[in-house]
């Protein structure tokens, strides 16, 4: 398969980031303002909260995604038509995010919507990683990193292994989900800096 050089990459991380922000745009769309009479708008209040904690932990990973994803992008040196193809794949599955995040605060006692949510994230992720192993096969990464390590995959299996305690206690599988938000910090401290291509 023909590869481009490094100089074509500015059009698909320009790209990437045009939809990552409207990802991060269409995840606050989920936080309805309350149309009630003035005098019953604080009672109403603590029905935003989940909604906002929802917003704010999609935001979180969300930003982490374009975070990896510019380091990745920044090392190529190359690329080639099925590295496009994984990097459509890939932000096709964070345009899902937003109505997954939705769905996840909307039936928060709900399996199904959490397992929904949880197999959302777990799919972007593995693509991000498969991405960055493929580039590092096929010689595209500056060869002084290391990129896609084994350990990357933690965070994929952390929102894979919250969705059986899903069906278990909802609850649960949410706080799993905090603590895969900021899995990527030992993860670092394991692997080094090729974690960083993984959440």
């Amino acid at each position: 398969m023909s590869t481009v050089e490094r100089s074509d990459l500015a059009r698909i991380t320009a790209f990437t980031d045009g939809v990552m922000a409207v990802a991060i745009t269409l995840l606050v769309l989920s936080i309805e303002v309350p149309k009630v009479p003035d005098g019953d708008l604080p009672g109403q209040l603590d029905d935003l909260i989940l909604p906002v904690l929802a917003y704010a932990l999609a935001f979180t990973l969300v930003g982490r995604f374009w975070v990896i994803h510019h380091r990745l992008f920044e090392d190529l040196e190359r690329f080639d038509g099925r590295l496009m193809a994984l990097n459509l794949l890939f932000l096709g599955l964070v345009a899902l995010l937003p109505f997954s995040t939705d769905l996840m605060s909307t039936y928060d006692e709900v399996p199904e919507a959490a397992a929904v949510f949880a197999t959302s994230i777990a799919l972007v992720s593995l693509t991000h990683w498969a991405m960055a192993r493929y580039s590092a096969q096929r010689g595209f990464l500056n060869p002084e990193h290391e990129f896609a390590q084994p350990v990357g995959l933690g965070f994929a299996a952390v929102f894979l292994a919250s969705i059986p305690v899903a069906y278990v206690d909802t609850t649960l599988a949410q706080l799993m989900w905090i603590a895969g938000a900021f899995l990527h910090y030992p993860l670092r401290r394991v692997a080094g800096r090729g974690s960083e291509t993984s959440p």
